[in-house]
C-alpha cells in the first residue's frame, strides 16, 4: 500500500483529485482491466474492437484486456450505501481515533519492555489501531501480556497474518516441484510474527474504557520489573 499528497486511503474506500491516479486504482480494483470506461458506459476510450493488446487477436473487445495483475475489490450496493453514510461522520471518526490513540500513547510511553507505535515524518494518520510490540528483553512474552489483558475483558488482535510462509496454506507449496522464493531471512517480520498485537482505538471508546486499558497494561508491566 502506497501514499501519495493526492491520495487518500480510509476504510477500504480511496479517493483522489488526480487523473492518472484515479485510472491505476480503477484498474487495480478491477482485476487489472486495462479499459478505464466506467460501468455501464461503453467505448469512452475510443479503443473497444480496434486495439491490438499483448498477443490478443486485433480487436479483441478493450472491456476485457488486462494489463496487470489485479484485485476483485468492487463493493455491494450495500456496502456503498454505509460508506456513504459514513462520509458524513468521517471528521468525528478521525478526530476520535487521533484522541484515542494520543491517550493510549501517553499513559504507556514509559512502560518498560514494550514498543509504541509512532507516526512518520509529516505524517497524522486516522490510526486503524494502536499497534504494541513486546521487545525481546523485556521479562515477559507478547501471549503472557495479551493472555492477562484479555482476562480482564481487554481483547487484543495479533498483527494479521505475521510471517506468511508460516502458515499451512504454504504447506502443499512447500513441497510442489515449484515452490517458492523468499527473500532474506525475514528476521523483522518473524519478530512482528511473535512480539506484535494490537489494541482498539475504536471511535466509541470513553476515557475510562482507554484508562482501564493504560492501567492493567502498566500493571502487567510493572508486575513483571
Amino acid at each position: 500500500m502506497w501514499l501519495c499528497r493526492d491520495l487518500i486511503l480510509m476504510c477500504g474506500a480511496v479517493y483522489t483529485n488526480d487523473p492518472l491516479l484515479d485510472k491505476i486504482v480503477r484498474s487495480f480494483r478491477d482485476w487489472g482491466r486495462d479499459c478505464w470506461c466506467v460501468g455501464g458506459v461503453d467505448n469512452t476510450c475510443k479503443l473497444r474492437f480496434t486495439g491490438q493488446f499483448g498477443e490478443l487477436p486485433q480487436g479483441y473487445d478493450h472491456k476485457y484486456v488486462y494489463s496487470h495483475f489485479g484485485f476483485n475489490l468492487k463493493i455491494t450496493d450495500m456496502q456503498a450505501a454505509i460508506g456513504c453514510a459514513q462520509l458524513e461522520k468521517l471528521d468525528s471518526i478521525v478526530a476520535a481515533r487521533r484522541a484515542n490513540y494520543k491517550t493510549l500513547y501517553e499513559g504507556l510511553k514509559d512502560v518498560p519492555g514494550l514498543i509504541l507505535p509512532e507516526a512518520e515524518e509529516n505524517s497524522n494518520p486516522s490510526w486503524f489501531g494502536f499497534l504494541i510490540a513486546v521487545r525481546e528483553d523485556a521479562g515477559f512474552t507478547r501471549n503472557e501480556l495479551t493472555g492477562y489483558l484479555e482476562s480482564r475483558k481487554i481483547q487484543t488482535r495479533n498483527l494479521f497474518a505475521g510471517n506468511l510462509i508460516k502458515h499451512p496454506a504454504f504447506d502443499e507449496m512447500r513441497k510442489s516441484k515449484e515452490g517458492y522464493r523468499v527473500v532474506g531471512e525475514l528476521k523483522m517480520t518473524d519478530f512482528v510474527m511473535n512480539n506484535g498485537f494490537w489494541i482498539g482505538v475504536y471511535p466509541g471508546m470513553t476515557p475510562e474504557m482507554l484508562q482501564w486499558m493504560i492501567d492493567k497494561i502498566r500493571e502487567f508491566c510493572g508486575g513483571k520489573e
